[in-house]
């Protein structure tokens, strides 16, 4: 089964089953079956054209635990998410700790391009320029839109490097290179074998060095659907880790088309009645 994401997305989830390769591949000594040049544009394109099965939403939590010391307080906010045919389309609220509004981002991600809004409370929104950096979604926190965006997904200069394992699992790399000068300057991100999702992705810098890791974690299910229960961010000169956790879900949605308008970012939504804990 495919979830469509944070990417975000959220696009991430996986359990069991197995990818039949066809007879073009290649097997290395470690056993696993590497990608032909054109199962490998085949792989790439399902991923980018696959998405929800239902429009969800999502209540998560974030919490910062730095390498030393006590974990913060958890940040807290709303995901939606909705796929159509031709893009998906994520909405991102963050909450203060008082529990009203303090921003909002919308991204919208297609096969060919993608776009990202943000919102200060009260504010209209404004259109993120491409390869500009964004601050991370709260004070003390490393996540940050992009994490949530993953444009990187999309860019056109996206190369597929090898079938390795991860975790465990036999997962398919791609090096992505940012069309813009800007940081990251490429994402090395893999894909579940078995199912064509995301399941991590590597920050570079200019110099090739590894700058920021995101894992999905753990999965969960409700209503007999399987969503993304977790992913972290870490920084790797800090050894930071930022943990974003699903605490309830709704899935089998018909969200509303304003919803996904940036003109709307600005404004408190309601929630759900069918929202379940996790």
């Amino acid at each position: 089964m495919r979830l469509g994401l944070l990417s975000l997305s959220v696009r991430w989830a996986f359990l069991l089953g197995a990818l039949s390769l066809s007879a073009q591949s290649r097997v290395v000594e470690d056993g696993f079956a590497q990608l032909s040049p054109a199962e490998a544009i085949k792989a790439l394109s399902d991923f980018r054209h696959s998405g929800l099965s239902s429009d969800v939403c999502f209540k998560f939590a974030i919490v910062h635990k730095p390498r030393k010391g006590d974990s913060a307080p958890a940040v807290r906010g709303i995901l939606w998410a909705t796929h159509a045919a031709e893009d998906s389309k994520v909405r991102v609220e963050v909450w203060k700790e008082n529990g009203t509004l303090d921003q909002a981002f919308l991204a919208i991600k297609s096969p060919t391009q993608s776009a990202l809004w943000q919102a200060a409370a009260g504010q209209p929104a404004r259109l993120v320029p491409a390869g500009s950096s964004t601050a991370p979604l709260a004070a003390g926190l490393l996540l940050t839109p992009f994490d949530l965006h993953l444009p990187f997904t999309h860019w056109s200069d996206t190369q597929y490097t090898k079938t390795d394992h991860a975790r465990g699992r036999p997962v398919h790399f791609f090096v992505a290179k940012n069309p813009a000068p800007s940081e990251p300057s490429a994402v090395i991100f893999g894909l579940d074998r078995s199912y064509g999702v995301l399941v991590q992705a590597v920050s570079l810098n200019g110099q090739n060095k590894i700058t920021r890791t995101l894992q999905v974690e753990e999965f969960a299910k409700t209503d007999h659907q399987w969503i993304l229960g977790a992913c972290s961010v870490r920084d790797e000169s800090t050894r930071d880790v930022d943990l974003f956790k699903i605490t309830e879900a709704a899935v089998h949605l018909a969200l509303p088309a304003a919803l996904f308008d940036p003109t709307t970012l600005n404004q408190v939504t309601d929630l759900p009645a069918n929202l379940k804990a996790l």
